[in-house]
């Protein structure tokens, strides 16, 4: 069980740190916009059932044959600093999903679930209209410290990154 909480944590820092890598070598002001949750069209998030009440600002940027699609709200009310991250490879291969908030986990701790192409556990696919991206699947949750032994589990998700341009796309 501690291997694949490692493995949980380790795929999602790496798809976070590629992905701010890859944004932040590519983004600009103009690629950047706020969505609020509940307006049809815009960027959204539902884990596990429930849709994610937040203020996204929007990221999409393409490098190399790998695109990047991200979502934050820094003062989120329920999960603090908020992000929602996806890595592409070409526009129908997930690599990686992460959603991370640094509050809003079960007792006290940060609130994260991830997927990592090729670790055990979950999965994900993409689907694409225009320059709106939509990736569901089923990411691995954090471990519940009331009962550890229980072990993470696979928690559904569907995130829409409603991209007004892709950078270098």
């Amino acid at each position: 069980m501690r291997t694949n909480a490692t493995r949980l944590a380790a795929a999602t820092t790496a798809a976070a740190a590629a992905l701010a890598l890859l944004v932040t070598g590519c983004s600009d002001n103009s690629t950047t916009t706020t969505s609020p949750v509940s307006t049809s069209g815009n960027s959204t998030v539902e884990v596990d059932g429930t849709s994610i009440d937040a203020r996204f600002d929007t990221t999409c940027a393409e490098q190399g044959g790998t695109l990047a699609l991200a979502l934050t709200d820094l003062n989120n009310a329920t999960y603090g600093n908020f992000s929602v991250s996806a890595t592409l490879q070409g526009e129908d291969s997930v690599q990686a999903v992460a959603i991370a908030g640094t509050k809003g986990g079960s007792n006290g701790t940060p609130y994260a679930v991830g997927y990592g192409a090729g670790a055990p556990g979950g999965s994900a696919t993409v689907t694409k209209n225009g320059t709106t991206y939509t990736v569901t699947g089923e990411g691995v949750g954090g471990v519940d410290l009331t009962n550890p032994l229980a072990g993470p589990k696979n928690i559904p998700f569907e995130i829409t990154f409603a991209c007004t341009t892709v950078v270098n796309g």
